[in-house]
């Protein structure tokens, strides 16, 4: 399995095919996620990057634009020892880095699926990066994962659902 570097690096290739096949008519669309359309999604999406890289020593504006964010997120991650030792966050504290990687990947990816259901391009994800996130989240403490303006409550599916169902269905989607 690539490390939290690599895994990054798979969830932003995810990200940016969706990204880039967004018609000009699909800004306004509604999104899996009730309180936002695709312009808002993505501007999430941009966020989350913008302010774990700051951690991480990324110098994207908080206003940047998606290919500004990715570009400033992969610098930072290619710096040597980037991943070594913790970081404050001001959300999360004292956290390991490698952790921030992890969460600004999982965020990534899982919103890769919201503006592919929303868009109707592509919905799969890949499959490496499902297993770990879903492996991941399912670590975390239910208070910080069920917390307003997180994720909604899991929804049911099958014991033999694939690992993006899983993952989906354990984030509050409907896949």
């Amino acid at each position: 399995m690539n490390g939290p570097v690599e895994r990054w690096q798979m969830a932003a290739d995810a990200f940016d095919q969706r990204y880039k096949a967004i018609a000009k008519t699909q800004w306004e669309a509604a999104t899996p996620c009730a309180e936002w359309n695709v312009h808002q999604l993505v501007a999430h999406a941009v966020g989350v990057q913008v302010s774990f890289g700051a951690a991480l020593g990324s110098t994207a504006a908080e206003i940047a634009d998606w290919p500004t964010a990715r570009a400033a997120m992969a610098a930072a991650l290619a710096q040597p020892g980037v991943l070594d030792g913790t970081v404050n966050h001001p959300a999360l504290g004292d956290a390991p880095k490698a952790m921030l990687v992890g969460i600004a990947t999982n965020d990534l990816l899982i919103h890769t699926w919201d503006l592919a259901r929303a868009i109707g391009a592509d919905e799969r994800l890949p499959t490496e990066l499902a297993t770990a996130a879903y492996e991941g989240l399912k670590q975390l403490p239910v208070e910080a994962i069920r917390a307003p303006g997180r994720f909604d409550a899991a929804v049911e599916v099958p014991a033999d659902a694939d690992i993006q169902t899983k993952l989906l269905a354990f984030a509050g989607r409907k896949p």
